[in-house]
C-alpha cells in the first residue's frame, strides 16, 4: 500500500465504560506501535441496539502511511484486539454485540483494500449506515473513496445530519484527546 491520499489506514474508536480515559490509553498504546497522523473530533452518540446503557464516545484516527508488506490487515486487527484487552475489554459471546465496552478499536479501512470474510469485512460495512463512523472518518480522510460505494467519505458523511442522528461533538473530550497529539507528534 502506498502512502497516497487515497490509501489511508483508518481506525475507528469508541467506548462507554469510563470512556475518555480508556480511549486516551488505547490511542496512546496504538500511537506507540503505529504513529497517529490525524485524530477526529470526539462524538457523543446514543447507543445502538441495547439502549439501556450510557452514551458512547466515538471518533477516528488516520495512521501515518505504512506498507501492507510491513503490516497486514489481520496483523493490524490483532494489534487492535491486544490493545482492547490491555484496556479491559473482554470479548465474550454472551455479551450483546452492541453492549457496553471499555474500548472498541476497529480497522475501518486500509486504502482500497476489500476483505470479505464471514467474521470480518473491509471497509467496515457500517460506514455508510452509522453516523458515529461516517462523520469522524470524513474528518480524517474526506477524499478517501470507498472502494465498494465509489464515493468519497465526505459524500457518505454528508448524508447524516448530526442534530437528527442523536450524535454531537463533545468539545471537552475533543480538546483533551487532541492535546495528547500535538502537531509535533502527529
Amino acid at each position: 500500500m502506498g502512502g497516497g491520499t487515497d490509501q489511508p489506514i483508518l481506525i475507528s474508536f469508541g467506548a462507554n465504560i469510563d470512556p475518555l480515559p480508556n480511549i486516551q490509553r488505547g490511542l496512546a498504546l496504538l500511537h506507540e506501535q503505529l504513529p497517529i497522523a490525524i485524530i477526529s473530533a470526539v462524538y457523543r452518540s446514543a447507543p445502538v441496539g441495547l439502549l439501556e446503557q450510557p452514551d458512547f464516545l466515538n471518533g477516528a484516527v488516520r495512521l501515518h502511511p505504512i506498507s501492507q508488506d510491513t503490516l497486514t490487515p489481520m496483523q493490524l486487527r490483532t494489534l487492535l484486539r491486544q490493545i482492547e484487552l490491555t484496556c479491559g475489554r473482554h470479548r465474550d459471546p454472551s455479551i450483546p454485540r452492541n453492549g457496553p465496552r471499555t474500548l472498541d478499536l476497529d480497522v475501518a479501512a486500509m486504502g482500497q483494500l476489500v476483505v470479505d470474510q464471514p467474521e470480518w469485512q473491509l471497509p467496515d460495512p457500517d460506514i455508510s449506515q452509522r453516523p458515529f463512523l461516517a462523520l469522524p472518518l470524513a474528518e480524517v480522510a474526506p477524499e478517501w473513496h470507498h472502494p465498494l460505494l465509489g464515493v468519497p467519505m465526505l459524500t457518505i458523511a454528508s448524508r447524516f445530519h448530526p442534530a437528527s442522528e442523536a450524535i454531537t461533538i463533545d468539545p471537552a473530550a475533543t480538546v483533551i484527546l487532541r492535546s495528547a497529539w500535538s502537531n509535533d507528534s502527529c
